[in-house]
């Protein structure tokens, strides 16, 4: 196999779903009729996306030697990824998550990172940096794993002309709360970041906007060259220092909102990779979030020819 184009640090677990018939809240009991179970992750699931469209991408860090990490390895190899730079640790337990998902797709996410999280600034270093340098795109986050190990890949992916896209998947107060960096390695974090893709409260928090075209704007003084804000069915804001677009969604018959924001940014960094202009890269990468949202899963994501058949092309 290639060695990937796209390749990223960061979230890459089992969903464990439960469909059930609402969400409840303290001290509530409810019976759920159905368990589904699939691989996902933000950064596993953004490389997926961008793997189905046809790109070769390939998640770099730790598993256990679990059976959620046999699931995980045949996910990815069902899609033509690339597992060179995945490292077994025996007799660890592999990251996974707790997803209640009511009728109206509206989800609540626990998570357990194990042994992903535990991937140390060293081995970025000496195990995974080849990975890295070899790419054209390097994606990374903030939800589960320490800043620590995240930033030695930044500096990596820099030093090689690689472009780095950085979702902020939480908002930094929780991140914080959390103990996985502080505030200066956040904010050094964003800075050194090629593209940004804040969730809404992240972006509400860090501008204290609530307009998404003014959040960003202002997230553009943080450093990135680009930042992409989302807005579920109405699309999505594309901004750079020429200007901001706003790229219109897509209407679609909703089941899972689940992993539709990793297929978002998926769509954004294949498109990016065929050198498209930011508008016609948000529309693309709206195309693939609407696409995701049709089925269950984080991993629901769509193949290059049904996203250009939602295109009209």
């Amino acid at each position: 196999m290639d060695r990937a184009e796209v390749v990223g640090l960061g979230s890459c677990t089992v969903d464990f779903f439960a469909l059930v018939p609402r969400l409840i809240g303290a001290e509530e009991k409810i019976n759920v009729p159905k368990l589904e179970i699939y691989a996902g992750g933000v950064t596993a699931n953004n490389l997926t996306q961008v793997a189905r469209l046809g790109a070769c991408a390939g998640w770099i860090g730790l598993l256990g030697d679990d059976g959620n990490a046999e699931i995980i390895r045949k996910q990815f190899v069902e899609d033509s990824m690339d597992i060179t730079g995945i490292q077994t640790v025996p007799g660890e337990r592999s990251s996974f998550t707790w997803i209640p998902v009511d009728a109206q797709g509206e989800r609540l996410i626990y998570m357990f990172p194990n042994i992903t999280a535990r991937v140390t600034a060293a081995q970025m270093r000496e195990r995974f940096a080849p990975h890295i340098r070899a790419a054209r795109h390097f994606h990374t986050e903030a939800s589960q794993l320490p800043l620590e190990p995240v930033l030695e890949a930044i500096r990596i992916a820099r030093e090689a002309g690689v472009r780095v896209f950085f979702d902020l998947d939480v908002s930094p107060k929780d991140f914080l709360a959390a103990g996985l960096g502080t505030d200066a390695e956040l904010e050094r974090a964003i800075s050194l970041s090629d593209v940004l893709k804040p969730c809404k409260a992240a972006a509400r928090e860090l501008t204290g906007e609530d307009d998404p075209a003014r959040m960003a704007e202002k997230l553009l003084d943080f450093g990135p060259k680009l930042v992409a804000i989302t807005m579920g069915g109405d699309g999505s804001l594309i901004a750079t220092r020429e200007g901001v677009v706003e790229c219109p969604g897509f209407r679609v018959s909703v089941k899972d909102t689940t992993g539709a924001g990793d297929a978002f940014l998926g769509g954004l960094s294949y498109a990016l990779l065929e050198g498209r202009a930011p508008e016609d890269a948000g529309r693309f990468a709206n195309a693939c979030a609407a696409l995701c949202c049709t089925r269950v899963g984080a991993r629901a994501m769509a193949r290059r020819d049904e996203v250009e058949r939602l295109l009209g092309r």
